[in-house]
């Protein structure tokens, strides 16, 4: 079985271990992989529409391994009734991984692995709340888009993703800084040009991008001395 680029960088950062849930499992592909190359001892996916829990379903029996994974219709992991070692959620927005993450009674005790498709300021704040750090992070480019992921674990000692894809000298740190820094620059010029750019609400928040897109340009400058 082959996944793709997106899902094997995400696979490459759950690694092996004795158990793991795929939250919001979608087609099933990274439980089935995980069976198939017997990188966890159990294994869980959840989901919480009916319809892409069937297709999981139907997945995992066409590459005969249904039997080794359990499946969970479930709000996030709300309606899991096990505890996992590894919690896997990929191709959700970040706030809607932080409602996930700060509802579950037992996330302290897990190593996560994320792939958020947007905000990360969100999602990160969360996990600075519950005391995650950052493990381990890479960008993948898979169809053209580019999809930061990172593992995350209680007393990990970096709490910057940014800094971690530094530490990595991940190859596609400056396109992706590059990128949301393009995004920034037009959020400010919308900004500036706004009805409301002289109130007080639209100050702060320029000041909050301006800080954004200075730290991005630097980080564009550091990436091209490598």
């Amino acid at each position: 079985m082959r996944l793709s680029a997106r899902l094997g960088s995400v696979a490459a950062l759950a690694g092996t271990g004795e158990s793991v849930i795929d939250v919001g499992t979608d087609h099933g592909y990274l439980p089935a992989y995980f069976a198939l190359t017997g990188s966890f001892s159990r294994i869980a996916a959840s989901d919480v529409r009916e319809l892409p829990l069937a297709g999981a379903r139907q997945t995992a029996r066409s590459l005969g391994v249904e039997d080794r994974i359990s499946f969970y219709l479930s709000d996030g992991l709300a309606g899991v009734p096990e505890i996992f070692e590894t919690v896997v959620i990929a191709g959700m927005g970040g706030e809607t991984m932080a409602g996930i993450l700060s509802a579950c009674p037992w996330i302290a005790s897990a190593r996560l692995v994320l792939q958020p498709q947007s905000k990360l300021r969100e999602l990160s704040a969360c996990l600075e709340a519950l005391d995650f750090g950052y493990e381990d992070a890479c960008i993948t480019q898979d169809g053209g888009k580019l999809y930061p992921a990172f593992s995350a674990r209680r007393g990990a000692e970096e709490w910057d993703m940014v800094r971690a894809l530094i530490l990595r000298r991940d190859p596609l740190l400056g396109r992706w800084a590059g990128m949301l820094a393009d995004r920034r620059e037009r959020a400010l010029e919308g900004l500036r040009g706004g009805a409301d750019a002289a109130s007080e609400r639209a100050g702060e928040q320029e000041a909050r991008l301006g800080a954004e897109l200075r730290a991005l340009r630097d980080i564009v400058k550091e990436t091209e001395k490598w």
